[in-house]
Parts: C-alpha cells; structure tokens; sequence
C-alpha cells in the first residue's frame, strides 16, 4: 500500500492470540509492531511514537479497551483507526465503543482474514487522510507566504507611486518656476 512501514500498535494480553494476529499481519503489512498486554503500556507506547493502527482486547487488566480508545483517541485527535476484540460484547458496550470511535469490533472467535482485511481497509483511509491533512497544511502555509509577499508587494508598490507623485510634482514645480522666470526675464 505504501512505501512506508505501518505502525500498528497491538494490546493483547493472550500470549497465543499476539502470535497468531503478529504472523497474519507481517504476511499482509510487513509493520513496525508494538505488542503489549496492558492499557498503561499501550499508552506508553504510543506517546513517544504514535501508531497507524490499534487492535486492542476490551477486557485488559488495568482498564477496558473501551477507556483505552477513549485515551487514545484524546492523544491523537480521534482520527486513527482503532479496532476492538473482544469475548463478549453488550449492545450498550458496542454502541459506547462505536461513540468512542472505535472502527470496527470483532467478537472471538473472529475470521483473522476478516480482521486482516478490515485493518487494510482502515490504514489505507487513515494514512489516505494523513496525505490529505499533510496537504492541506503545506497548501494553507503557501497561502499565508503568498498574502505577505502580495502585502509587501503592494506596501513597495505605494511607496514607488508616494516617490513618483513626489518627482512628478517637483518637475511641476521646477518647470512652473523656470516658466515664471522665463516670463518675468523674457
């Protein structure tokens, strides 16, 4: 998908699952994996280099997936894709991990193919996103340095015309005074 190497961040306390989700998604993405099985660490992780991509566990042992999505979503705007697993899921809980921004939520067992594809899907739109945002600001910062120069333009442009109606009126002058003297001497 992209030259660059996704980073996908995975919170998972099942040592099994970690293995199974690692090998599925270095075939489909070859990312920068970070694999850790509590909601501290996953913030750790992601405060010093932010993730594409978090698949995270509802049921962790220092809080729920759910806080974590809510975590993380205030560290990066709310923007990146987040994909809950988990054993059971309420319809209150779904629709709580839904308003948090949560992507997508498999239930276990899951089809990995399913979770792999929808994780593809997600990168693509986000990092799609990224360029999108990335450009908007280049195009927003050429626009301000286009206004300053066009104000600057225009700032030399009024002192070139305060110069020349200055000159013009001195020729005047000059030419208003060597007339006077003409006529007076002439």
């Amino acid at each position: 998908m992209s030259e660059r190497k996704h980073k996908v961040l995975l919170v998972e306390p099942d040592p099994d699952l970690i293995e199974i989700l690692v090998s599925g998604l270095s075939r489909r993405f070859d990312p920068r994996l970070t694999c850790v099985d509590n909601a501290s660490s996953a913030i750790e992780a992601d405060l010093g280099d932010p993730h594409d991509l978090v698949i995270s566990e509802l049921k962790l042992e220092d809080i729920s997936g759910l806080r974590l999505a809510s975590q993380l979503a205030s560290l990066v705007g709310g923007e990146r894709p987040f994909l809950l697993m988990a054993n059971r899921l309420t319809a209150r809980k779904a629709v709580r991990a839904l308003r948090l921004g949560v992507r997508d939520i498999f239930t276990k067992p899951f089809v990995l193919s399913d979770l792999l594809d929808r994780a593809e899907e997600l990168l693509g739109g986000y990092l799609l996103h990224r360029r999108h945002v990335a450009k908007y600001h280049r195009l927003r910062s050429l626009v301000r340095h286009v206004i300053r120069e066009r104000r600057d333009l225009n700032r030399r442009t009024e002192l070139i015309c305060k110069d020349l109606v200055g000159a013009h009126r001195r020729l005047v002058h000059r030419v208003l005074e060597v007339e006077d003297h003409v006529a007076r001497n002439g």
